[in-house]
């Protein structure tokens, strides 16, 4: 299933369809609270990670006995979200919102991946405003070359 196909089945729905379901295997019980990046980002890791046969629909690498790491590159991190959160907060900082606050950090879509998937290796973003996929590939070369129980190391770019 490609992104088109999953992109018209509306992915910002708390309650996604078939097409949603059967690419991730199981729905995270936070969908409904996660962040349209979070989203994205575990829908578009499934589609590599089936494309390219590393996992099928509902398996994890920690399952598998498979060390793996994320190293995520972004321009703005959780900007967006930061921006909604505080908005919430205009009438006062005892009503802003919890679930909001939850998706602040720039590092939480990758969260949502290495839970989903399974991964116990670093998992974390970094920032470089010219070229992130860059930037998080290198990290992650990094990380493989020095790491000996590490097995490999995934490196995205992600901004909303």
């Amino acid at each position: 299933m490609d992104w088109d196909e999953i992109a018209t089945e509306d992915i910002r729905s708390d309650h996604p369809g078939e097409g949603i379901r059967s690419l991730l295997g199981q729905i995270p019980g936070r969908w409904g609270r996660m962040s349209l990046l979070s989203r994205m980002v575990l829908v578009k890791t499934a589609q590599f990670l089936q494309k390219e046969d590393l996992l099928k629909p509902g398996e994890r690498f920690s399952e598998k006995g498979v060390t793996t790491g994320l190293i995520g590159g972004t321009r703005y991190g959780s900007h967006f979200v930061d921006k909604a959160f505080a908005e919430t907060m205009e009438n006062g900082p005892g009503l802003a919102s919890p679930a909001l606050f939850g998706y602040t950090l720039p590092n939480i879509p990758l969260a949502e991946v290495a839970v989903l998937f399974g991964l116990t290796g670093p998992v974390y973003a970094v920032f470089d405003r010219v070229s992130p996929l860059q930037c998080a590939e290198k990290e992650a070369k990094r990380f493989q070359e020095t790491v000996d129980d590490i097995d490999f190391m995934l490196a995205c770019e992600f901004d909303h």
